[in-house]
């Protein structure tokens, strides 16, 4: 047997429920939660691996990790550790698909993008629904900073700028939605305020689905309760829904935040219309109008910010002012990501932080966008002077003046590079 494999043994074996879990309270995929409830006491580990729906491998990965958190118990077995976290890595997550199967059609293994890459992508736009727990893989009781982790780990996973040039066909609308939603998630679970209301928002559904399956199990047995067990109520699980009264007082209520929000935006204070906007979104997470105020609210705060980090650029950035300023200009990019003025802000904003490269992509698109703006073109050719392309630099500083000869900071630096360039510099910067 190769180190880490499930022996005839452990196939063998019966998981059990843990006598103290409540399954239903757990956060599970519909696929895990089919798994979950073959798992009654009869059915052995190796007949789950044929009936589970998904690969053998990620049949075992959960049976682990649930003998890991107590979920379940097998007699004379001890889990896996290290099995366990091969088998994440290697299998696909279910976690965030909430509605499904992904379509398989859809991998493309000519893309420069792995297949498993692609499927994990696909997982998690399936889940797009879900949560916001769920969408960033924490429990409802997770704290501060256990959000920011996971918000910082999904960010490395699913950053659209992890492909930067590369060919992905589809897949770049797919990562920018699946990116928006995840930062979406971190900003209103990082907000204590929105984070308690979307948890009362949970339990309330929550304490409704109980009532009203306990209402549906005493009225068929003709008046007397009959009880159910963790794995019959896993079984008859549905998604959580509000009563329609309850719904109806919390998007009331929603609707009264973003009437706040909005006269703080009219007035200017941005900080406060989002704070207001989070909180409606807690109220009716499925209101299309709240989140679209947010993602405009968040786009010209994010600029604010990087404005207002730009002007104390003299004083050097530190380490979290560059972490912090590379956030702000991914929020500026998905929430206004169209918008030529947003695009020339973050690429100089990928210029102070020191990253040449997406800083030129920024300004190249905001060029392009805007190709009569001076502005714009000095700061791709500030770019290409701090690459050392000295020669490209004076080319598209004398585009510049074309456009405006009496530009005062085009000129002033036209001028230091050609007087450089006469004093022996070559003129002949890297081409790209």
């Amino acid at each position: 047997m190769l180190e880490g494999d499930v022996s005839d043994e452990d196939l063998g074996r019966v998981p059990r429920l843990a006598p103290d879990c409540d399954p239903t309270a757990l956060q599970l995929s519909p696929a895990e939660g089919f798994l979950l409830s073959r798992i009654d006491g009869n059915t052995t580990w190796r007949m789950l691996r044929e009936i589970g729906g998904m690969p053998p491998d990620e049949v075992d990965c959960l049976v682990e990790d649930w003998m890991a958190q107590s979920v379940i118990r097998i007699d004379g077995r001890v889990p896996s550790v290290a099995r366990r976290k091969e088998a994440v890595q290697s299998a696909p997550s279910s976690r965030a698909a909430a509605k499904g199967e992904i379509d398989e059609s859809l991998l493309d293994p000519d893309l420069d993008m792995d297949v498993e890459i692609q499927r994990k992508i696909l997982v998690f736009e399936a889940g797009l629904e879900n949560n916001y727990f769920q969408i960033l893989g924490v429990e409802r009781t997770a704290d501060e900073r256990d959000i920011k982790r996971a918000y910082f780990a999904l960010s490395k996973e699913f950053h659209p700028d992890r492909y930067f040039r590369r060919e992905i066909g589809g897949y770049g609308p797919r990562l920018n939605a699946v990116f928006k939603k995840v930062l979406e998630a971190y900003e209103l679970l990082t907000d204590p305020a929105s984070r308690a209301e979307i948890r009362k928002s949970l339990e309330e559904a929550r304490a409704s689905d109980s009532q009203s399956g306990g209402e549906a199990s005493s009225a068929s047995s003709g008046g007397r309760a009959a009880p159910r067990t963790p794995i019959e109520r896993l079984r008859q699980r549905m998604p959580f829904k509000l009563p329609e009264k309850l719904r109806r007082e919390r998007s009331e209520k929603g609707d009264q935040l973003f009437e706040t929000a909005s006269v703080a935006e009219e007035r200017g204070d941005l900080a406060d219309a989002a704070a207001n906007l989070r909180l409606a979104i807690a109220f009716d997470s499925r209101n299309t109008e709240y989140k679209q105020a947010f993602g405009r609210v968040q786009a010209r705060l994010a600029v604010q910010r990087i404005e207002e980090t730009l002007k104390q650029q003299e004083a050097g950035l530190d380490a979290g002012a560059r972490k912090e300023l590379s956030c702000l200009c991914d929020e500026a990019l998905l929430y206004r990501g169209e918008d030529a003025e947003t695009l020339h802000l973050v690429a100089r904003g990928w210029l102070a932080i020191g990253d040449e490269d997406k800083a030129m992509k920024y300004a190249g698109q905001a060029a392009d966008g805007s190709p009569e703006s001076v502005d714009f073109l000095t700061t791709v050719a500030e770019i290409h002077l701090s690459r050392s392309e000295k020669g490209h630099a004076i080319k598209v500083l004398e585009r510049a003046l074309e456009l405006d000869p009496g530009d005062l900071k085009a000129r002033k630096l036209y001028e230091l590079l050609k007087k450089k360039s006469r004093g022996g510099s070559s003129a002949n910067g890297g081409g790209r």
